[in-house]
């Protein structure tokens, strides 16, 4: 007999940012429309999750669906101050959508504008829970996410490891996508700028493609023909949590 795996609940589930704040109450729904409708020409629709209030409800423009929580328990909002080590004592969670096509482009810049909506209006910190990245008004102010730019939404990072004398270089932001992470490795000592922008690329291609490679294919790389070969597969708890990593190497 098949087991019926069930569907996690917004509570179970992994937000893809959270929002925190010191003072105030949460803005109500429709504030956040006609932030968004000012910002990006809406219209934001929203529909409330729950009958006892307007604290979880899902916000949608065209395709694009974020649910948020904008009051969770006393629980998880303790859980995530220890985490973070902050000291907001109101906390929203956004979560992206996730019955979506292959490409999610739109469904990320989504959530990630909703976010940015957030943080603007209870002058509060956006956390990028995939990217381990923080965002304070301003910097949401810098990034206005008009379109989709890539490295709005993926961090590419390097770290030394001594012990084999190499740099490790890596995505986060990728799980965002639904994709494992990429990462590749680099002697200690060499200029590691152009391979940074490989990184990108290769997370770029990835995300156009909607898919993870497998173990051997190789993935082409804009249209000069460039190409890099995935040659192992691995998880790394690194970042506290479990994370997939797909090794690439130049051609």
């Amino acid at each position: 007999m098949k087991k019926i795996k069930k569907k996690k609940s917004a509570s179970q589930a992994v937000p893809a940012f959270l929002v925190g704040w010191t003072h105030g109450e949460p803005p109500p729904p429709g504030y956040v429309a006609a932030w968004f409708d000012q910002a990006y020409g809406g219209p934001l629709g929203i529909r409330f999750l729950s009958l006892t209030g307007h604290h979880h409800f899902e916000a949608a423009h065209t395709n694009w669906i974020t649910q948020v929580t904008v009051a969770p328990s006393t629980e998880i909002v303790e859980q995530w101050q220890g985490r973070l080590q902050w000291d907001h004592p109101r906390l929203a969670l956004l979560f992206p959508q996730t019955n979506v096509p292959t490409d999610r482009r739109d469904a990320v810049l989504h959530v990630a504008r909703m976010a940015r909506g957030l943080t603007l209006l209870t002058d509060g910190t956006a956390y990028d829970v995939a990217t381990g990245t923080y965002h304070n008004p301003s910097d949401w102010s810098d990034r206005d996410l008009v379109e989709f730019h890539l490295a709005d939404h993926i961090q590419v990072e390097q770290r030394e490891d001594l012990q084999r004398v190499r740099m490790w270089f890596h995505t986060r932001g990728l799980t965002k996508f639904g994709l494992d992470e990429v990462e590749t490795f680099h002697p200690i000592g060499l200029s590691g700028r152009e391979l940074e922008e490989t990184v990108l690329k290769v997370a770029g291609q990835l995300i156009e493609q909607g898919k993870n490679p497998k173990v051997g294919e190789q993935v082409i790389l804009g249209g000069g023909g460039h190409r890099v070969t995935v040659v192992r597969h691995r998880t790394d708890p690194i970042y506290g949590i479990p994370l997939a990593f797909r090794e690439f190497r130049m051609e």
